[in-house]
């Protein structure tokens, strides 16, 4: 006696197929309208891990400004506030700088320094792990710090980090005038509905312009450019020099006798001088004299001789 077996197609134990083909449909929905969500979590958590690396680079880069050895620890060293034998730092100069080797004076060789690390000159930074994790963000985009143009009261510097990849988001080129620095420094960074400076707007292309404010739920990708502010003010010491034959010899910059206040002259004013630098102050007929006073310049000071 034969038995002929018939297989059905049928669904798992207890759900018919309309049932798992309705299943399935709303799981899709419910990706659709959640990878946005989960993709905008991941970029918000990226871009909050960077800024607090940028404070931490920041408050790095406000430490070195009392720093004595201009050339390779004060990130403040720029042209015509240094010494002689002093060497300016390295700035940004490109808004997609490549690090081939690594420039004894540049900016995250002086940051790496002051945190207590050693930097090999030549080098580049990507092999070196305490340069690397300065120089680049965790996307492997370059981080910049610029300085801004020369100004009365005070020296700007902006660091600024990318965190989308550079196919993606594109940066203008860098421009040395005020209005390019301004541009970065007024914006506001932090809302995720900004759009883009005016000023940047005409420098992209119309393509770049629009990846940046291509985002979901109304949101743009603007805020993924984070941006820290420095300011380094700068101050004047009056020397009031009312010695009938005794002068008074201010040093600064790692420059000896950069200003000198005659004797009986009154008041005397210095030029600008940036926060934080070492002042000593000589008396006598003739530089040198003897050393007087020697303090750090945190506030307009005033030195009488008498």
């Amino acid at each position: 006696m034969s038995r002929h077996f018939t297989r059905r197609a049928t669904a798992l134990p207890g759900f018919s197929l309309l049932e798992l083909v309705l299943v399935l449909f709303v799981l899709g929905a419910l990706a659709a309208v959640l990878t946005p969500s989960v993709r905008d979590i991941i970029e918000r958590s990226r871009r909050d891990a960077e800024a607090r690396s940028l404070d931490e680079i920041s408050a790095t880069i406000a430490a070195s400004f009392e720093q004595t050895d201009l050339s390779n620890l004060n990130v403040a060293a720029l042209p015509g506030t240094i010494g002689a034998t002093d060497t300016p730092t390295a700035f940004s100069l490109s808004t997609a700088p490549v690090y081939t080797t690594t420039d004894p004076y540049a900016w995250f060789a002086k940051v790496a320094r002051g945190r207590g690390h050693a930097v090999q000159a030549g080098l580049p930074p990507m092999a070196q792990a305490a340069l690397r994790g300065i120089a680049y963000n965790p996307l492997g985009n370059p981080r910049l710090l610029f300085a801004a143009p020369d100004e009365p009261g005070r020296q700007r510097f902006l660091l600024v980090s990318l965190t989308a990849p550079s196919d993606r988001l594109a940066l203008p080129a860098y421009e040395a005038g005020l209005g390019w620095f301004d541009a970065i420094w007024n914006h506001d960074w932090e809302s995720r509905t900004a759009t883009l400076p005016s000023y940047w707007q005409s420098r992209l292309m119309a393509a770049q312009a629009t990846a940046w404010h291509e985002g979901s739920g109304g949101l743009t990708q603007v805020s993924r450019c984070v941006v820290r502010r420095i300011v380094l003010p700068k101050f004047r010491v009056t020397v009031n020099s009312n010695h009938p034959t005794e002068a008074a010899f201010v040093s600064f910059n790692n420059t000896p006798n950069a200003f000198t206040a005659p004797a009986n002259s009154g008041a005397a004013t210095t030029p600008e001088i940036l926060g934080g630098r070492l002042i000593t102050l000589n008396r006598g007929t003739a530089w040198p004299g003897v050393e007087a006073l020697r303090f750090h310049l945190r506030e307009n000071a005033t030195a009488t001789l008498q």
